[in-house]
């Protein structure tokens, strides 16, 4: 790590007592304190995946995830908004540079959320398209002031073309208040609505786009950061905080009972995280290592990444079922840190990227010599 990732880890660190002493007052008034996303701006957190060019550390991205694991431990919500916001950053860097400069050119300070579903529909006019839609959640769209939006594309006959990510400003976004879950209850993952808005055509990321970013003649400007594959960077960002809420219980189980370190199944929670991690971890390094070496990422890698990411977040919701149960039934009340890690995981673990009959299936296929896809999945 180099000196200013250290200091942001730091910084991390200093803001976890009072994360978790108002962990249970951010869950009851349903969001994530906007103090609190602004001190994480201040200390760089947001600009750990970012390119220098514009202000960024371009950190690795075992990094990034151990401040996201750090701060899940001690607030579910705020990691999970942290993640997200994060990631987004490490996104935007494969548009356009024209996007880039209208996002980080006139506000440093800027932060993007994302709702990836295609529910919204992009058709062409001069100098970029027209985008309408409506988008169930956005995670952290609270504290965004741009958001990558998912469009189907449609041609002439209205007949859908492409997948594209559409980059939106807030002014042309209005926020439908609907998120209200027994977990994750702050992360204010409230819906989107576009109306007729234009997006010019550096605003998009297509399959072109997808394309390009796995071209080493073309990705070869890149940081190698920015060559690692899409599908891994963006499934740990909702994986990660999984594993964080389950080590944050395991935590506060010993600290109601130490005694429960010795239960053979509290033992066996505890090693899960521990491996799932060093896992999620080592596929990362191999996979930015192969990023410096300007070897384009390979499926097999970019298959495994993403089988033991979802498996890492099964891995930690059934943890927190353990130590749960060793806990008693104390730890079934609301206000009991064990039991939000709980509630929290639970509604992590539905995020499409954790899903583990998706992410098995595609690695069967890819085991089996079959065809797997483009890897964006």
């Amino acid at each position: 790590m180099s000196e200013a990732t250290d200091a942001v880890i730091a910084g991390v660190r200093a803001m976890l007592p009072d994360l978790a002493r108002d962990a249970a007052a951010v869950e009851i008034n349903g969001a994530v304190d906007s103090a609190v996303v602004e001190r994480l701006t201040g200390i760089g957190l947001f600009r750990m995946l970012r390119p220098a060019a514009y202000g960024g550390l371009e950190a690795d991205p075992v990094s990034f995830f151990r401040a996201v694991r750090l701060l899940s431990r001690s607030c579910p919500s705020t990691g999970f908004v942290a993640s997200i916001l994060g990631a987004h950053e490490w996104h935007l860097a494969l548009f356009d540079d024209r996007a880039q400069a209208e996002v980080w050119g006139a506000d440093p300070r800027a932060r993007l959320a994302s709702s990836y579903t295609p529910d919204g529909q992009l058709t062409p006019t001069d100098g970029g398209f027209r985008l309408t839609g409506r988008w169930r959640t956005s995670t952290g769209i609270h504290h965004a002031s741009w958001a990558v939006l998912g469009a189907l594309l449609l041609d002439e006959k209205g007949e859908p073309v492409d997948f594209v990510g559409t980059l939106v400003p807030a002014t042309d976004f209005r926020i439908e208040e609907r998120w209200d879950p027994t977990g994750l209850r702050a992360v204010g993952a409230d819906g989107v609505v576009v109306e007729n808005a234009f997006v010019p055509s550096y605003r998009t990321f297509g399959s072109r786009e997808r394309i390009l970013q796995e071209d080493p003649a073309w990705a070869g400007n890149l940081a190698p950061l920015f060559r690692m594959p899409y599908s891994v960077i963006h499934t740990h960002a909702v994986a990660v905080p999984v594993i964080g809420a389950a080590e944050g219980a395991y935590e506060a189980l010993l600290a109601d009972r130490p005694e429960a370190a010795a239960s053979p199944s509290v033992a066996r929670a505890a090693t899960d995280l521990h491996v799932a991690w060093r896992q999620l971890t080592g596929h990362l390094e191999r996979l930015l290592q192969r990023a410096e070496r300007n070897e384009p990422p390979d499926t097999e890698s970019a298959v495994r990444a993403r089988r033991d990411q979802s498996l890492a977040a099964e891995r930690a919701v059934r943890a927190i079922g353990a130590f749960l149960d060793a806990a008693g039934p104390e730890a079934w009340e609301r206000r009991h840190p064990l039991q939000r890690a709980w509630r929290d995981a639970q509604v992590a673990a539905t995020n499409a990227a954790n899903s583990v009959d998706q992410t098995l299936s595609i690695f069967g296929r890819w085991a089996y010599g079959l065809d797997v896809g483009d890897r964006w999945w």
